[in-house]
């Protein structure tokens, strides 16, 4: 495991030179490197540790489409976030269900939704009053529907932090957090500031880490 994830954060040391280096195929490559290491990772554990027919499932179901996410992005950005927006779904009622499996009621975490509700509200209001600043013309209704989701998953990580003790639990919150800060960074980088390679190098690094957090929360559990 210690070499597996000495040369997936290698992998990812190299994507930040790749990423901008503006040569698709050796981008194209080393990203689909990172992301079929989760995944295999991911798949492994699960049919070691776990059956078929368990609410685990629904994060093999997360983890696949957050690699084919993966897959699409380097081509086609709306198909990407297609496969990306499936994902967080599945990832959000995963640790829904984590958090009532463990005794934690919907009350305890309905907090959430009001801060989704905050954080959309701020980037609508953005959007409509800053328009000069916040470039997005006609993905200003997909981003914000995308965004949902992934504030949605952001933050229903950080109730599994708050709510679950267990170290398994901690690290697959933090991974959902920077999974959610990664797309915040992406749609600023994208939309607002031009061609900024610290930000994108940023998006890479807070991307790449919380996958790996998430799927070695199932590893160590």
């Amino acid at each position: 495991m210690h070499i597996f994830i000495a040369v997936y954060l290698i992998a990812l040391c190299c994507y930040f030179k790749t990423r901008t280096s503006g040569n698709i195929r050796a981008r194209a490559f080393n990203k689909y490197l990172m992301a079929t290491m989760y995944l295999v990772l991911a798949i492994v554990t699960f049919f070691n540790k776990y059956e078929f027919a368990s609410y685990q499932t629904l994060l093999m179901a997360a983890l696949i489409f957050a690699w084919l996410g993966d897959i699409f992005l380097v081509f086609d950005f709306g198909r990407g976030g297609d496969f990306f927006l499936a994902g967080n779904i599945c990832f959000t009622l995963y640790e829904q269900i984590v958090m009532v499996d463990h005794g934690h009621g919907f009350r305890e975490f309905a907090w959430t939704y009001a801060a989704v509700a905050v954080m959309l509200t701020a980037f609508i209001l953005a959007c409509k009053y800053r328009p000069d600043k916040f470039k997005l013309g006609k993905m200003r209704w997909p981003m914000t529907f995308y965004l949902s989701s992934i504030f949605m998953h952001g933050m229903t990580g950080l109730a599994m932090v708050i709510l679950l003790p267990g170290t398994n639990f901690v690290m697959m919150g933090i991974g959902s957090l920077l999974f959610m800060i990664s797309d915040m960074i992406l749609t600023a980088y994208r939309f607002v500031f031009d061609n900024n390679k610290w930000l994108v190098r940023a998006n890479s690094l807070t991307y790449f880490t919380g996958l790996l957090l998430i799927v070695l929360s199932t590893v160590y559990d």
